[in-house]
């Protein structure tokens, strides 16, 4: 098996013990029920750490508070001085290959300096703001850690990789950077020598697990969804790819299957999903669905060709584009360049796919989503499936090639297909290690069929969460295989929400996003003025927005009060007049990222 176990224990637990000059993290427990002979210190002024021989210097508990922790995010600098986030509470979500995975689910900002006195007013209102869009963020949740096993990787990339030198490395340094959230954080601690066991590397996305006996046999289903931090960042303000080829929304997902019993046996089937692999744009103007915008100028083949290169580096064999836009209206500006920049990059290893996905299955005619599992089943066979056989290397199965499926928002239409593309992977699977007979399809196991759909549409839920703000559209189909008007009016529900939040709050949560992956680094003496400005720091919109509400109230006055068409006619025209003027100049009115722009 998967041999991801370090060679040194890392931290599992810890005692925070806060004094009025400093911190001290002792761990409580080396994982094997050990006792630690070190712990960590932290000087609350200076920021100086050090790793201190517990029997030579004991932990000092006079004037101390104690609290028990599940592990340090890292450290940040805010106005008043750096701060210690650490996890105050974690949630057992099961195990992978024998490795306990854990869901952070309460965590603390813990500020160096027990005061503010030493700031001005100014600096105060800045170290709150910032401090609040940490607590924000982490509350939304959707981070994980394992002590012992590199959830940031994939199976297959550990097979191949982990060779004996990497295995020496601390957890943290042998972790993947582009899926590891607190990499920025861990900065600090990262150079104390001694500090390894302390670093824990977590990832953002997704991890759900359920077992399920089919046919006599035991079997555990695990989906882990890796969010990238290049490019991250919230839905309108996060499109395309940037100078280094990655792509917004970049989300990889690994399907793992165990199976229980004297041979037991790993498989896992790997897909990605990210941003139409293009330079564009599409600014929230507080219109329904904004234009998709393109310069020109920009060299659309050279990116591509980058976005790809690093697939290839990463991930190796043939990579098939599945792209779902609509190939009429606002969405085709952006997939037809998409098609044509494809046909003339020409790579050996990619192949681009069309599939509307709108067109095809208009009018809730949502069995038609067969037609592309059709067109793309001689590739699903092809690509296969890493298989970690209990009989050694030698028997192992690699896959051959990877699904790179994208819509707009590689949200709705991506979860449908990327799990129509898992259940094809995972029919294969089972019959190979025999859990399915050859005739059967996971389809045909009801209770197998119903906790594949719920895991795949909490995955597809919790990874439009963490871009668009509210749970997937079209969760219906992905949880219960059809589409019902129930489930419409849920998506219509959500399509508000996520317009009024794309529009009013997402700045706001990009720039915590930025703060959090260090994008943007706090400096006291030179704190962004962009802060202080709102909506109504410009006169003009201001004036508007005023207008436009003592219009409304003065109409609905009218209509309920005074018997007056005549004045309930004026101010309704006053009200659209302003509503008007405000849509027509929409980008000035929306919630922008104030801390770092593209």
């Amino acid at each position: 098996m998967v041999d991801s176990l370090l060679s040194m224990d890392i931290y599992e637990s810890f005692n925070l013990y806060s004094h009025p000059e400093k911190f001290y993290l002792e761990p409580t427990d080396l994982g094997g029920g050990a006792a630690s002979k070190h712990y960590l210190e932290i000087d609350r002024h200076t920021n100086v750490m050090r790793i201190i021989d517990s029997r030579k210097q004991r932990v000092p508990i006079a004037d101390t508070d104690i609290k028990f922790i599940y592990g340090i995010l890292g450290t940040i600098k805010l106005v008043s001085g750096h701060a210690l986030i650490v996890i105050t509470k974690a949630s057992f979500i099961g195990q992978v290959n024998n490795h306990n995975i854990w869901n952070i689910v309460d965590t603390e900002v813990i500020p160096y300096k027990k005061t503010t006195l030493h700031l001005t007013e100014r600096q105060i209102r800045y170290n709150r703001l910032f401090s609040d869009m940490l607590t924000n963020f982490l509350a939304a949740g959707g981070f994980y850690y394992s002590h012992t096993l590199d959830i940031s990787r994939t199976f297959q990339w550990l097979q191949e990789n982990a060779v004996p030198l990497f295995k020496t490395r601390s957890m943290m340094d042998r972790a993947s950077e582009r899926f590891v959230w607190n990499g920025y954080l861990m900065s600090q601690i990262r150079q104390v020598p001694g500090a390894e066991r302390y670093t824990l590397p977590v990832i953002h996305g997704f991890i759900g697990q359920n077992r399920v006996n089919v046919n006599g046999k035991e079997i555990k289903l695990t989906i882990i969804s890796r969010r990238s931090i290049h490019r991250a960042g919230v839905r309108f303000y996060k499109r395309g790819v940037d100078a280094e080829g990655h792509a917004a929304n970049f989300v990889e997902t690994e399907q793992i299957v165990e199976l229980d019993g004297p041979d037991k046996s790993l498989t896992s089937f790997v897909q990605i999903r990210g941003s139409i692999p293009l330079l564009w744009a599409q600014r929230p103007n507080l219109r329904w669905q904004p234009m998709p915008t393109m310069k020109p100028t920009d060299d659309q083949l050279a990116a591509f060709i980058k976005s790809f290169s690093w697939h290839k580096q990463h991930y190796g064999g043939k990579h098939i584009i599945v792209n779902l836009v609509n190939q009429k209206g606002r969405e085709k500006k952006v997939g037809g360049e998409l098609e044509r920049i494809a046909r003339q990059a020409n790579l050996e290893f990619v192949r681009y796919h069309q599939f509307d996905f709108h067109k095809e299955c208009h009018a809730m005619q949502w069995h038609k989503i067969d037609l592309l599992r059709e067109q793309l089943s001689q590739e699903i066979s092809h690509f296969g499936y890493f298989y970690l056989s209990p009989n050694g290397a030698d028997s192992n199965r690699f896959q051959r090639g990877f699904f790179r499926t994208n819509c707009m928002d590689c949200l709705d239409r991506t979860n449908v297909v990327q799990s129509m593309l898992a259940r094809e992977s995972l029919t294969e699977q089972l019959r190979m290690l025999g859990v399915l007979y050859p005739e059967q399809k996971v389809q045909d196991i009801p209770l197998l069929e119903n906790l594949f759909k719920h895991l795949w549409a909490d995955n597809g839920d919790e990874c439009s969460r963490q871009y668009a703000g509210t749970g997937a559209l079209k969760a219906d189909f992905t949880r219960l295989g059809k589409r019902t008007y129930l489930g419409a009016m849920n998506d219509g529900v959500n399509a508000v929400s996520r317009y009024v939040r794309n529009n009013f709050g997402d700045g706001y949560r990009q720039d915590a996003i930025d703060l959090f992956l260090g994008n943007f680094q706090v400096d006291s003496s030179d704190l962004p003025s962009s802060l202080e400005t709102s909506i109504l720091s410009t006169d003009q919109n201001g004036l508007a927005l005023i207008a436009a509400l003592f219009a409304m109230s003065m109409t609905i006055l009218c209509l309920l009060v005074a018997d007056n068409a005549t004045a309930t006619i004026f101010w309704m025209i006053i009200f659209f007049v302003c509503m008007m003027f405000i849509f027509l100049n929409g980008e000035e009115f929306v919630n922008v990222p104030k801390l770092k722009l593209d």
